[in-house]
C-alpha cells in the first residue's frame, strides 16, 4: 500500500505544451484560448502509471492515450471544451485535473472594403491621391492587422487605412499589401503572410500634337482645296478626326484629309482624339488655316474696230 506521500505525487497538473525552435512554454490556466490546430498537452509523468485523457467536443486525441503527453487536433471553433487526465498507478486513482478550452479559427488577413478610385489603372494626373479601408482580419489570438504600402517597386512604408497616398512624382504602380501578425504562436494561432490586395497601375501620359496643311493655298474662286493632317504626334493606331470650318463642325469629315471648295476667308482647323490610353490633350487642336480665294478675271466682250 502506498503512504500518503505516495498518493500526493499523484496530484497532476495540467499543463498547455507547445514546442518552439528554443524552448518550451507552458500555460497551466484552467481555461485558455487556442486556435483550431493541433496542440501538445501533458503532466507531469509518475514511472508506473498510465493516464485516461478525455475530451469533451471540439476535436479529438491524435496520439498519446494512455501516457502523460498528448496530442489534440482542435477542429471546431466553440467555447467550453473540456479536457480533463487523472493517472492510475497500482489500481489506484489519482484526482482528476481539467481546462476548459475556447477554440477560435486561425487568423484572416484583413479584406479590401472601399479603394478610392475603384480602377486597375489610370492615366499621369488623372487623380491626385489614392486610397483603401478594409475589412478587419479575424481569428488568432494577440494578433493584429497590419498594412503597408510602397511606389513603383520602392521601399514599404506603413500605410494608416484610409489615408491618402499621393501620385505626385509616381511613374509605374502603387501597392497596397496586408497581414494579420503577431498572433500567439504558443497557442498554435499561425500569423498570414503579406499579400497584396490593392494595386494601381499608373501609364505616363502621351503629349498629342498635329499640324494641317492647305494644297493650294491661295486657291482660285470655284476650286478646291485639300486639307491634310502632318506632324501627327501620339495619335495611336485608331486616331480620331473632325475638321471645323469657321469653328463649325464639318459632318461626316472624319479623315485625316479634307477637301472642300471655299470661300475667301474661311477658316479651318483639325481636331484629333488619339486611341493611345494616356494621349493628351483630348482633343488635340491643330493650327488654323485661313483660306484666300482670288476672284477669277472678267473678260469684256469684244470690240471691233
Amino acid at each position: 500500500m502506498k503512504t500518503k506521500a505516495n498518493f500526493l505525487k499523484m496530484m497532476v497538473i495540467l499543463v498547455l505544451t507547445v514546442f518552439s525552435a528554443v524552448a518550451m512554454a507552458q500555460n497551466q490556466d484552467p481555461t485558455q484560448t487556442v486556435c483550431v490546430g493541433s496542440q501538445v498537452y501533458s503532466v507531469d509523468n509518475i514511472v508506473g502509471a498510465t493516464f485516461e485523457w478525455n475530451l469533451t467536443g471540439g476535436g479529438t486525441i491524435t496520439s498519446g492515450n494512455g501516457t502523460n503527453s498528448i496530442t489534440v487536433n482542435w477542429t471546431t471553433p466553440g467555447i467550453g471544451y473540456i479536457l480533463s487526465v487523472y493517472s492510475v498507478l497500482d489500481g489506484c486513482q489519482g484526482n482528476t485535473q481539467s481546462v476548459t478550452v475556447e477554440v477560435v479559427n486561425q487568423p484572416v488577413s484583413p479584406t479590401l472594403l472601399v479603394k478610392t478610385p475603384d480602377v486597375a489603372s489610370f492615366c499621369q494626373g488623372a487623380y491626385a491621391n489614392v486610397s483603401a479601408t478594409f475589412n478587419p482580419g479575424s481569428g488568432g489570438v494577440g494578433c493584429t492587422d497590419q498594412y503597408q504600402y510602397r511606389t513603383d517597386g520602392g521601399a514599404w512604408t506603413v500605410y494608416v487605412p484610409g489615408t491618402d497616398i499621393s501620385t505626385v512624382g509616381v511613374t509605374s504602380l502603387i501597392e497596397i499589401q496586408v497581414r494579420r501578425n503577431g498572433c500567439a504562436p504558443d497557442l498554435g494561432c499561425t500569423g498570414t503572410e503579406w499579400a497584396t490586395i490593392v494595386s494601381w497601375a499608373i501609364s505616363t501620359t502621351l503629349p498629342v500634337s498635329l499640324d494641317i496643311v492647305a494644297d493650294p493655298n491661295p486657291v482660285c474662286a470655284g476650286s478646291s482645296v485639300t486639307f491634310t493632317t502632318t506632324n501627327v504626334v501620339n495619335g495611336g493606331l485608331t486616331p480620331g478626326y473632325a475638321w471645323f470650318v469657321n469653328n463649325v463642325v464639318v459632318g461626316g469629315a472624319t479623315a485625316s484629309t479634307y477637301t472642300y471648295v471655299p470661300a475667301n476667308g474661311d477658316l479651318v482647323r483639325c481636331e484629333l482624339t488619339s486611341s493611345e490610353t494616356c494621349g493628351s490633350p483630348i482633343p488635340a487642336l491643330s493650327n488654323t488655316i485661313t483660306v484666300t480665294v482670288k476672284p477669277l478675271p472678267v473678260t469684256s466682250g469684244i470690240y471691233h474696230n
